[in-house]
């Protein structure tokens, strides 16, 4: 990779930040796509492709049977790699982890302890309480999704008919998404096309612009929806709906077609601070259509691989000490009261970049450099919970909610609907989905919650978009269900925090690097953290390392550490 010399004293990640800034994460994509920062996602050919038998006679220790991990299992032992997977709990997956019926939730927490939480939804139904969604344009995830046989569905990201629910707008009543956005679009076109009329911007457009730009502005706010007018006027749309007929029945019916609906109140609609509570997130290149989901929940990539390297692994396997050698790497692991020693020819590790530290620091048989890179890895708290529904009120008129998300600015943020068994009588929400951001800690806090204030809590915030999940008929509170991943033993996280800090771009390089024969693979080595997509491409980036498909001195010098909160999030 060249190095981008600063364009006119802007550094190159400046720049790109104001890409960013102008244009949104779609901008900065393909910004860095033209500036060769990053490849087109159908660049992706394969698998890593190895010379046959490469791996004989060799031995690999991979520590966690996470995404990260069993990728790697599954590709060098292909190859005669001789593999051996240690996973320090009882299940593979790590974050990808599908609750059903007499699943556990094991929590350890200073405030309450250990907590074991036992799924008693009704047999058949799960929810994915890790990641929930594989982007079209993620063809690892997919590459190997077809190659396992693990048959996939379309999940649904955003319908119009989702929820949008602020303490201050609309006096705290829920809005449709398409009411939000057909309303948003209509009065910024209105003031846009006056703007333009008082001549407001003629030093920006010619004569011929300046038309073109009023009847991009027509159809895009559905101005002058009611009857002709000289002046460019929003007063509601079709697109938000219908409205009642005179004597305040549903339209369409046999006597009056689908009316236009009365426009909302600009000012509420401001004041419920919308754009700034994750409203636009489906626009962000990780969440366009097309998505899609294994069917029968997301552990069905896990169950594909463990169809393949399923009896290389070891369970209950924590490890507890690390030798790094320059021939070799031997790891010593717990098998009930019992330390056990082995050795291989390399070690790939899975363990999140925080427990690795606890393993190794202070170790003199790793490099400084890599200590210090483990040492500075952090990860985010994110918590989930999840509910039985024993009617699917969300499809019943007047809602009819079929799949997508609801947002809200109660601690909560937002509940996501099955994109799967429609019209069943059935179903499980997720009722809250909540992670850390930039100006709050709202996952941290409901972590330190006992497990009955979190689903009284995820009620009440739920009741503010349906008023069902008061009904203990409908929402059963001894069905609901909770994560805090930072408080998951051998997790400690959701996903690895990185942000523009310069200390995380050689951070994130030296963790690449690895320490001779000693790497790590999983989401923390990638850039995109929080996503499967990530821990298959650093399977793939450690597995060319390992094979000699490509060496340490071909991985760039100028290095930057992806943004969590960007990836994960849409916020950057």
């Amino acid at each position: 990779m060249s190095t981008i010399k600063p364009l006119n004293g802007l550094t190159r990640r400046n720049f790109l930040t104001r890409v960013a800034a102008a244009g949104g994460h779609a901008a900065l994509y393909e910004t860095m796509v033209a500036m060769g920062l990053i490849g087109l996602p159908t660049a992706w050919a394969g698998p890593p492709k190895l010379k046959s038998g490469i791996g004989i006679g060799q031995s690999v220790l991979i520590l966690g049977a996470g995404i990260g991990g069993l990728t790697t299992a599954y590709i060098l032992n292909q190859y005669g790699y001789r593999c051996q997977i240690l996973e320090a709990s009882h299940r593979a997956g790590g974050r990808n982890f599908t609750a059903r019926r007499g699943d556990t939730v094991i929590e350890e927490s200073k405030e309450n302890g250990r907590t074991v939480q036992q799924c008693r939804f009704d047999s058949g139904l799960y929810m994915n309480l890790g990641p929930g969604r594989l982007p079209y344009h993620h063809r690892r995830v997919l590459g190997y999704c077809q190659e396992l046989g693990v048959a996939l569905e379309p999940y649904i990201m955003n319908t119009t008919g989702n929820l949008f629910q602020s303490n201050d707008g609309f006096a705290g009543k829920p809005t449709t998404f398409r009411q939000m956005q057909t309303d948003a679009r209509g009065f910024i076109s209105e003031l846009l096309a006056k703007a333009a009329n008082k001549g407001s911007l003629d030093e920006e457009l010619s004569a011929d612009d300046k038309q073109r730009l009023l009847s991009l502005l027509k159809t895009f706010g559905n101005l002058n929806a009611r009857h002709e007018s000289k002046h460019l006027l929003y007063q509601g749309s079709t697109r938000a709906g219908c409205g009642p007929d005179p004597e305040e029945r549903a339209t369409p019916n046999p006597y009056f077609s689908c009316e236009v609906p009365e426009r909302g109140d600009l000012s509420e609609l401001l004041k419920s601070d919308f754009w700034n509570n994750s409203f636009y997130d489906s626009l962000e290149y990780e969440w366009q259509p097309t998505l899609f989901q294994p069917v029968g929940g997301m552990d069905m990539i896990v169950q594909g691989f463990l169809r393949k390297v399923g009896d290389l692994i070891t369970y209950n396997a924590p490890v507890v000490e690390i030798d790094n050698k320059n021939d070799g790497v031997s790891v010593t692991y717990m098998q009930g009261n019992q330390r056990v020693t082995e050795g291989a020819d390399y070690c790939v590790s899975n363990i999140p970049a925080p427990i690795l530290y606890k393993i190794i620091k202070g170790n003199r048989s790793f490099a400084k450099t890599f200590l210090k890179a483990v040492a500075g890895s952090g990860f985010s708290a994110s918590c989930k919970v999840g509910w039985q529904c024993n009617t699917r009120f969300w499809e019943q008129s007047p809602v009819d909610i079929y799949g997508g998300i609801s947002w809200t600015d109660d601690i909560i943020e937002q509940i996501w609907y099955p994109s799967n068994d429609c019209f069943s009588e059935k179903g499980t929400l997720t009722g809250a989905y909540i992670h850390d951001q930039v100006d709050s800690n709202h996952a941290t806090l409901l972590g330190t919650y006992d497990l009955d204030k979190r689903l009284e809590v995820a009620r009440a915030g739920g009741a503010k978009l349906h008023q069902e999940f008061l009904n203990n008929s409908i929402v059963p509170i001894e069905k609901g269900l909770s994560i805090a991943w930072q408080n998951v033993p051998h997790q400690e996280g959701a996903w690895p925090h990185w942000g523009d800090e310069q200390q995380h771009d050689n951070v994130y390089r030296d963790l690449l690097l690895g320490d001779r024969r000693f790497h790590v693979v999983g989401d923390q080595t990638s850039t995109l953290p929080g996503w499967q997509e990530g821990a298959m491409m650093s399977a793939e980036h450690v597995i060319d390392l390992i094979s000699g498909n490509k060496h340490r001195k071909d991985i760039p010098a100028d290095i930057e550490a992806p943004d969590t909160y960007e990836i994960t999030q849409g916020l950057g």
